[in-house]
């Protein structure tokens, strides 16, 4: 009998390319709910691979929490000082009283007023591409979240390029230290900007969050930075990373770009299939409150949970033909914002800005050319392309 060893899921410069993917497959068929204790974590936890049992931890909020962290490597101290204080390391009844407060910037109705913006940013994008290619398209496209966000947001534009920077400092440096002192000074400009809005009134985005509403439901000052700085990094990284992912994708794949150009494939059918392919939210972290069994296996009160969101957007139960790119895809049920609760508060976003690259794409663009080698940013969390020589042909 052959001896299955499994791969290993933690392999330094794993997710500095796609080669995971194939880990996964292997869990996905041969260990779907597996053990894990990679080196220096003294706990261990589940890691879970499959698509349906993934679903099934994101919509248990009653036997699994968000309270003690929401991703591998966090510090217990920095977990602690936002718990149910930040959305996304939230419980009820904090994150029901906190969402239905922040949720109100991203309705439907707020968001149709800013498509016209969300337009001309991303055709003033796609044109200074066209006009002046340089060797990192990433460079261009990291424009188009951080511009909408920062408008949305109502912060000043001088401060956009500043905000852009330390964002992805937060998330991508290599240092600890840069990453934690780049969260620090985020957290002290929304800090800033919240005890001067207090004074004067002119952020109309924050006034909004902090004027009594949906029944007397309010947030404190403490949680409106916290949250504030959630939603700046939502709204930006993620985004840019699925702009990037899908142009490497057209520029690799010229048949699939045909279909969009010739108008055979609806730009809001293509974004589906750019988020599913993209994943730029790799996992989620959750911790079990109460005995539960995930798929074969027994979980207990107290360990942690980790789902693959690469994985369960490739988990051929659910997706036919899931390692092909497809910008025609239908009934693309992908799960990279999430499911239940937490479901990302910015998905009509990141919809209305990637179906409006793709609309700008079709009217300003023949065609795309691969000319370097694309690079990924090695992160198990928020990961995607940071390098990505594409050169946009009018």
């Amino acid at each position: 009998m052959t001896q299955l060893t499994a791969p290993d899921l933690f392999e330094p410069g794993l997710f500095e390319g796609t080669g995971f993917y194939d880990v996964f497959a292997w869990y996905r068929a041969n260990d779907p709910v597996s053990w894990q204790r990679p080196a220096g974590d003294p706990d261990g936890f589940w890691s879970v691979t499959r698509y349906h049992d993934v679903v099934s931890v994101h919509r248990d909020s009653t036997r699994m929490s968000s309270a003690k962290g929401m991703r591998l490597g966090s510090a217990d101290h920095a977990v602690g000082a936002v718990a149910n204080k930040m959305l996304i390391v939230a419980d009820p009844p904090d994150h029901t009283r906190m969402k239905r407060v922040l949720i109100q910037p991203f309705s439907n109705e707020v968001l149709s007023r800013a498509e016209e913006y969300v337009e001309e940013v991303v055709a003033g994008v796609v044109a200074t591409a066209v006009r002046h290619p340089g060797p990192d398209l990433i460079e261009q496209l990291e424009r188009i979240p951080t511009d909408v966000i920062c408008a949305i947001m109502g912060l000043p534009r001088a401060d956009w390029e500043w905000i852009g920077r330390k964002t992805t400092e937060a998330f991508e440096s290599p240092s600890e230290v840069q990453r934690i002192t780049a969260n620090g000074e985020i957290f002290k400009y929304f800090s800033d900007l919240v005890r001067e809005n207090r004074r004067t009134g002119t952020n109309a985005f924050i006034s909004g969050l902090t004027a009594r509403n949906s029944g007397g439901t309010r947030v404190t000052d403490e949680e409106l930075v916290f949250n504030l700085s959630g939603i700046l990094a939502g709204g930006n990284e993620t985004t840019r990373f699925t702009l990037a992912a899908l142009t490497l994708q057209l520029a690799q794949h010229p048949d699939q770009w045909d279909r969009v150009l010739r108008g055979d494939v609806e730009p809001a059918v293509a974004t589906e299939e750019a988020l599913r392919w993209s994943v730029p939210g790799m996992h989620v972290l959750r911790t079990a409150t109460e005995a539960l069994r995930i798929g074969d296996v027994e979980v207990e009160p107290g360990q942690r949970v980790v789902t693959w969101i690469g994985s369960a957007n490739r988990d051929p139960e659910v997706f036919d033909d899931p390692d092909t790119f497809d910008v025609g895809r239908s009934g693309n049920r992908h799960l990279s914002f999430g499911a239940g609760r937490h479901m990302c508060l910015g998905s009509r976003l990141a919809r209305l800005e990637i179906t409006a690259y793709l609309r700008t794409l079709r009217v300003r663009v023949r065609s795309m050319t691969l000319e370097g080698e694309p690079r990924y940013n090695g992160s198990n969390f928020t990961w995607g392309l940071n390098r990505l020589p594409v050169v946009l042909h009018a």
